[in-house]
């Protein structure tokens, strides 16, 4: 019988991080008022920029070295820290992630793999429950999509699945390991109103996380490409 491994993303895929973002950004305006919090996210981006990935702990040492304690006070600056780093991140879980990795778990290996800076998206994974679901079976990268054979390598299987909310992901992976994936669209974010890469059609897409618990086995060893 041939062995699954599926590769789960995170961010819009097990957790609703459009919403937490949102969240953010309503309890910001209450700390430090609309123009700081303008200032925070232009760092946010610049940060996501220059490294590729969302960068939290690296967004707000910016903030601290650029707004001046004159304008933002130190106990400010740490109640805005703590809006990160306290987040209860297992109540932004989506309906039945938890119980989707427990089902995916029956069927072959989950393996969590994200982008995201070392720290902070790593305490997130923890905070969730998703690594205890996953068995601690975690790997962080900038660009995942460039590290497919050390993926493979750590946690190797006859057949992968993808499992992602970024169509862009789902088609580079494709493009490198052609019939070896499958790839599994999750509509869920603000990529699912985005149009697909050129070429490309995912083998399964699906409206919500939870919905995967219906497909067996060999469904996700028979992409529809074949």
């Amino acid at each position: 019988m041939s062995t699954l491994v599926f590769w789960m993303d995170v961010d819009n895929t097990l957790l609703n991080n459009d919403h937490v973002k949102e969240v953010w950004d309503k309890a910001l305006k209450v700390e430090l008022g609309p123009d700081l919090t303008r200032r925070f996210w232009d760092i946010y981006e610049q940060a996501r920029h220059e490294r590729g990935v969302i960068d939290i702990p690296l967004s707000l040492a910016r903030l601290r070295e650029q707004i001046p304690f004159s304008v933002m006070d130190e106990q400010t600056y740490e109640h805005v820290s703590s809006l990160f780093e306290n987040y209860p991140f297992d109540q932004a879980l989506y309906p039945h992630a938890l119980e989707t990795l427990r089902y995916l778990s029956t069927l072959g290996t989950t393996v969590v793999v994200s982008d995201g800076d070392k720290v902070f998206q790593a305490e997130k994974i923890v905070n969730s429950y998703i690594a205890e679901a996953v068995d601690g079976r975690v790997l962080l990268y900038t660009h995942k999509q460039e590290h497919l054979d050390e993926i493979m390598q750590r946690y190797p299987g006859d057949h992968y699945v993808i499992i992602d909310d970024k169509p862009q992901i789902l088609a580079d992976t494709r493009s490198k390991l052609g019939d070896l994936v499958t790839t599994v669209f999750v509509q869920q974010g603000h990529y699912a109103a985005e149009p697909l890469p050129d070429g490309f059609t995912p083998d399964i897409s699906v409206a919500r996380i939870g919905d995967l618990r219906s497909y067996n086995s060999q469904q996700f060893l028979t992409p529809a490409h074949h």
